[in-house]
């Protein structure tokens, strides 16, 4: 059986979330609950790249907006204050920037990152990459930055991506790299297989045989690490399609897997990361019920005339069963937080209606190890 690293210690493996329990155990109905560990952010829903995989498209073409530059300037500085109650301790720890679209093509990140920075909040972002070179200088201040590149080659990464941004693409990251490594007070230049620039690699059936040719390169431009993981269904088209991955894609996945690990050294690692899906790369779904949307959450581009939109999974961006729509203060998502209309939207979500969840494994530990106490965790 191909194990997904060959070494355990490594920002991919679910099982850092265990550091968590303490304070997800507080998570309880009719009283206040701690904050969210990590806020995701989606600074814009337009994108430069049109990927045939995107499980974003459902976003892309009902809400092309953005979060305007007093937004994503504040917001870091309301996460830093935020607090449910005196009990627990204040302020988000983490921002993760991604989205419904390119992050970097909304002007205003850099200010965002930077404000964060400034705040004491540590900021990891997934880009494609093309606009790098644009806010490079507010990149170097991220813990990490993950690149989605997906191909090893300008032609497969044209088929799949609809633009020849490749070369450039592969540039900037160089680029990225290099800066980093210039400025040595950079989070993103710290040692460990954590902070650094990693090559995300979103597998497909066109691209499962370039895995190699694309850790070669990741390795030769300065990557710390290579991340791989299948594609899959998004929200709003659950059922519609069959297996994405026949027998054989997944064999030559595990042969090139093997191949690109022969790369590895102490400053690089390949990591393929499967284990939120089951053998033949479907969704694998293992809990009852989502206490996930009590972890995190994701601060969007709104929908109408408020100033942004806050959903509780980043599955299901665009649901609006998941979704409080057109908000205009920060406030207005503290005073939810916890209160008896979020514990409603628990009640509603059923795990089985849901795309591959990015959240299984905080599920599952929630679960086993905090309402079941499988492991009795209080004892060494």
């Amino acid at each position: 059986m191909l194990k997904e690293w060959t070494d355990k210690w490594n920002p991919f493996n679910s099982d850092k979330l265990l550091t968590h329990i303490y304070r997800w155990r507080e998570i309880k109905r009719n009283l206040p609950i701690p904050l969210p560990v990590t806020i995701s952010i989606d600074p814009i829903n337009r994108c430069d790249l049109k990927c045939s995989w995107c499980n974003a498209d459902f976003i892309l073409k009902k809400n092309q907006g953005k979060l305007d530059s007093n937004t994503l300037k504040e917001l870091p500085f309301f996460l830093a204050e935020w607090q449910s109650n005196s009990d627990f301790k204040k302020g988000v720890e983490t921002v993760c920037i991604g989205g419904g679209g390119e992050s970097l093509m909304n002007k205003d990140v850099s200010q965002l990152i930077n404000n964060c920075y400034e705040v004491g909040i540590e900021t990891g972002i997934v880009t494609n990459g093309t606009n790098i070179d644009k806010h490079i200088q507010s990149l170097i201040k991220c813990t990490w930055v993950g690149i989605s590149v997906d191909a090893g080659s300008s032609e497969t990464y044209q088929l799949l991506k609809g633009r020849d941004f490749f070369d450039k693409v592969i540039n900037n990251i160089r680029e990225l790299i290099k800066l980093s490594s210039e400025n040595k007070s950079s989070p993103l230049a710290q040692p460990g297989q954590g902070p650094g620039v990693s090559l995300k690699y979103l597998l497909n059936p066109k691209n499962v045989g370039e895995i190699y040719q694309a850790a070669k390169i990741a390795k030769e431009i300065g990557c710390k690490n290579m991340h791989i993981r299948p594609s899959g269904e998004s929200w709003d088209k659950i059922g519609q399609n069959k297996d994405i991955f026949t027998y054989s894609d997944i064999e030559e996945f595990r042969e090139q897997v093997v191949k690109a690990r022969s790369l590895e050294d102490e400053f690089f690692k390949v990591f393929g990361i499967t284990h939120k899906f089951d053998g033949n790369f479907r969704k694998q779904n293992e809990f009852t019920q989502c206490h996930a949307i009590f972890m995190t959450g994701v601060f969007m581009p709104p929908s109408g005339g408020g100033k942004f939109n806050f959903g509780f999974c980043c599955d299901r961006r665009g649901d609006q069963n998941l979704t409080l729509s057109n908000l205009t203060s920060f406030e207005e998502v503290a005073n939810f937080w916890g209160s008896e209309e979020h514990w409603k939207i628990f009640d509603k979500i059923k795990p089985k209606t849901c795309p591959r969840c990015t959240y299984q494994p905080h599920n599952i530990i929630f679960e086993n190890v905090i309402k079941k106490n499988n492991t009795t965790y209080h004892f060494i």
